[in-house]
């Protein structure tokens, strides 16, 4: 369709009415606990005393300095326990928010399940895919409201982006580029000495991100949220990856990699029904953080440019007016580059900003993707409605999708989506 600002405000102004709450069938406060009060939990906790009708019972961590962190954020009504287990018996909370490491994921979240309760379980869903799969399965059968913290799918850009595509309004999709670049070591201080006979214990548990027995690695915490938005975008998991990665610059004791860069492969149909490959380049790296976090969606009539804060449209300009070599004009001839074809050579233009014309913005004034994946999440359990904007099919879809690409950097080839 022809893009103009009435069509793109219009099919904006879907992707928002869309993802509107619906009214709560009962006013009752739902008690909401949360386990795992370190830097991620505490996030979700304050979100969490910002959301009204949730009432925060109870918060828990085995480790004592996040534990009195979670505790003055979650209020002097909320009570604190180093043990989930008791805090289920205990409160018998309505809901849990489950923000631990990711080895834990699996056994915290089903035992949650097995005590009656709705569960918020953080990206990604579980440490392997049969874990994930396990899951699922209990899940369905408890019958629980259950969502996986995969927030682009609650941020007003992405729904709005999503809701583009699946208008046509950037074409058929061509290819997708996606990164999440950071200059960080990823390595948390320890609040001892090297010296104290606790410190290797504590280290590791500190920095458990970085210690493949905890962690699948950057993949795990950065790349299970864009490849989650691929898959949502395309409809689809993908056919199979290619991965390289290592650890080059941080020769700290870790083991996951600090550099990790995929080539996923997509099989999706085109317009005329015949089948085609989508091909999306993922790279995370930890020494340069150009570019940041972001995905660019490449279609045959325009491109999307996505981040948390913002997004751009930018509309092709339609195909190269194309000049045979010999052009008089040695200024243009200069810009272009030169391709033989049939023995001739034709002139195209290489200049990146030659094919974009001025971006449509989408821009969210006020926006908070991690309350607004909560404030979905609560608003399921109101309302008993088990199909929540990443529930447990996304989850394994997307768990699948980021263990294949550390599988394929062990393996060294291309390794399918698992059965």
């Amino acid at each position: 369709m022809p893009i103009t600002r009435r069509t793109f405000l219009g099919t904006a102004g879907a992707a928002l009415a869309t993802g509107s709450l619906l009214q709560a069938a009962d006013d009752a406060p739902v008690r909401v606990a949360v386990i795992g009060t370190g830097g991620r939990g505490s996030d979700l906790i304050r979100a969490l005393t910002t959301i009204d009708g949730v009432e925060l019972v109870g918060v828990c961590d085995d480790y004592a300095p996040h534990l009195e962190q979670g505790a003055k954020y979650a209020g002097p009504q909320a009570k604190t326990f180093d043990d989930y287990r008791r805090l289920l018996d205990d409160l018998k909370p309505q809901a849990v928010v489950v923000a631990v490491p990711l080895y834990l994921h699996y056994k915290i979240a089903a035992d949650c399940l097995s005590a009656g309760c709705d569960v918020f379980l953080e990206k990604t869903m579980c440490y392997t895919v049969a874990e994930a799969r396990t899951l699922a399965a209990q899940v369905a059968e408890s019958k629980r409201v259950f969502q996986v913290g995969l927030q682009r799918r609650a941020n007003a850009i992405y729904k709005q982006a999503q809701a583009m595509i699946a208008a046509g309004m950037i074409g058929q999709v061509a290819s997708i580029k996606a990164q999440w670049h950071r200059n960080n070591s990823w390595r948390r201080p320890v609040p001892v000495p090297k010296t104290d006979a606790n410190w290797p214990r504590l280290e590791r548990k500190l920095n458990w991100r970085l210690y493949k027995a905890y962690s699948a690695g950057l993949m795990a915490e950065l790349g299970s949220h864009q490849m989650d938005v691929v898959n949502w975008f395309l409809g689809k998991h993908p056919k199979r990856v290619f991965a390289s990665g290592g650890i080059e610059y941080f020769r700290d004791g870790r083991e996951v990699y600090d550099n990790i860069s995929c080539l996923y492969e997509y099989e999706l149909n085109g317009a005329n029904g015949k089948p085609y490959t989508v091909r999306v380049n993922y790279t995370s790296i930890c020494n340069n953080a150009y570019e940041g976090a972001a995905e660019l969606i490449l279609g045959t009539k325009g491109s999307l440019y996505l981040t948390s804060a913002k997004g751009l449209l930018f509309q092709e300009k339609g195909t190269d007016v194309v000049s045979w070599e010999g052009n008089k004009d040695q200024q243009a001839a200069d810009a272009n580059a030169a391709i033989v074809t049939a023995g001739k050579t034709l002139k195209l233009s290489n200049d990146p900003w030659a094919h974009r014309g001025a971006p449509f913005e989408i821009d969210i004034a006020e926006g908070n993707d991690t309350r607004d994946e909560l404030v979905s999440f609560i608003d399921h359990v109101r309302r008993r409605d088990v199909k929540t904007i990443a529930d447990a099919a996304v989850g394994v879809d997307d768990c699948a999708t980021i263990l294949i690409a550390n599988q394929s950097v062990e393996m060294g080839g291309w390794v399918p989506f698992p059965n």
